[in-house]
C-alpha cells in the first residue's frame, strides 16, 4: 500500500515548488537590501568624511582667527605697558610740578630741579628732556640762566670735560 496517493503527492509537489520559489524570492529580495545597505554604509561614510572634513577645514579656520586674535590682543598688551609707563612717568612730572618749591628756589627753578635726571649730562641733553617734557617756551638761554642760579645754589654743579661743560645734579 502506497503512503501517499497520486494527488496528495502532486499537491505536496506543487507545495514544495511553492516553497522553493518563494524562498527565490526572499533570495533575490535579501540580495536587494544587502546591496542596498553596503551602498547606502558608503554613502553614509563619504557624507560622514566630508562633514569630518568640513568641521576640520572649520577648526583651522577658528585656529587661525585664535592666532590673530592673540597676537592683536599681545600687541594691546604692549601697547597698555608702553601707555602704564608713560603714565608713571607724566605721574613722576605731575608731582614735580605741583611740589612746594625749596626754600630757597623760586618755584620755576624748583620744578627745573626737580624734573631733571639724575647723572652728568650736557647742557643740550638737560635741555632737550625739558623741552620734552613741554617746557616749549623756555629759551636755551633761561634755561643755561637756570643752571647756573641752580649751580650757584647748591643744587647743581658743573665740570669742564675736554671743552665740554657737563652738568650733574645735586641730591638736597
Amino acid at each position: 500500500m502506497p503512503l501517499l496517493k497520486d494527488t496528495e503527492r502532486e499537491q505536496l509537489r506543487q507545495l514544495v515548488k511553492a516553497c522553493l520559489l518563494e524562498i527565490s524570492k526572499l533570495k533575490v529580495e535579501l540580495k536587494k537590501c544587502q546591496n542596498a545597505s553596503s551602498k547606502s554604509k558608503s554613502t553614509d561614510n563619504i557624507q560622514l568624511k566630508a562633514v569630518k572634513d568640513e568641521l576640520q577645514k572649520q577648526l583651522k579656520e577658528k585656529n587661525v582667527e585664535i592666532k590673530q586674535l592673540k597676537t592683536i590682543l599681545n600687541e594691546k598688551n604692549a601697547l597698555i605697558r608702553d601707555l602704564e609707563v608713560d603714565l608713571e612717568r607724566i605721574k613722576t612730572y605731575f608731582e614735580a610740578l605741583t611740589e612746594k618749591p625749596k626754600k630757597d628756589l623760586t618755584s620755576f627753578q624748583s620744578q627745573i630741579y626737580q624734573l631733571l635726571p639724575q647723572g652728568e649730562s650736557t647742557e643740550n641733553d638737560l635741555y632737550s628732556h625739558i623741552y620734552d617734557i613741554g617746557f616749549k617756551e623756555l629759551s636755551t638761554e633761561n634755561f643755561k640762566h637756570a643752571l647756573k642760579n641752580l649751580e650757584r645754589k647748591g643744587y647743581f654743579k658743573s665740570r669742564n670735560n675736554n671743552g665740554e661743560l657737563l652738568w650733574e645734579k645735586v641730591d638736597k
